[in-house]
């Protein structure tokens, strides 16, 4: 756990900035396929969890290649990110879809669907990062 608090807040917007682009490619109608559109959003999922576990001051050695043994670290002594479970399952889902050639088993639209969820938890971490006040404490900080 080598960031600190400030950090979090960069790696927040850092987030918030790659979701915005993937929005972006999709709202212009640009082709994009649902592996890529899966792993980005495991990837800043994974990145945010992280974050907020360094709010809560929790270790998550060992489990950081794994979103869903972070996500387990996380709801550990706090039951509320069960909220986020099923987003981050869906998200495996579509990877292990295409992973094992089953793309016939995914949903219509599930590479705009995949940017949609990493939204959603985007917007709850970053909801429980601000109440925990570890967002605006560092507000301002790196603006030159």
């Amino acid at each position: 756990m080598s960031d600190d608090l400030a950090s979090v807040a960069e790696r927040f917007e850092r987030s918030d900035e790659a979701l915005r682009d993937w929005e972006r490619r999709l709202n212009a109608g640009e082709e994009v396929d649902v592996w890529d559109t899966a792993n980005a959003g495991i990837e800043i999922i994974k990145d945010l969890i992280k974050a907020y576990l360094e709010v809560l001051d929790r270790d998550w050695e060992g489990t950081e290649d794994d979103l869903l043994a972070l996500w387990k670290v996380a709801v550990k002594k706090n039951p509320s990110l069960n909220t986020i479970r099923d987003n981050c399952r869906e998200l495996i889902y579509y990877y292990n879809c295409v992973d094992m050639d089953r793309r016939d088993a995914l949903p219509e639209n599930a590479h705009k669907q995949a940017v949609r969820t990493a939204r959603h938890v985007y917007l709850y971490l970053r909801t429980r990062a601000e109440e925990a006040g570890a967002l605006e404490k560092h507000q301002g900080l790196g603006a030159g």
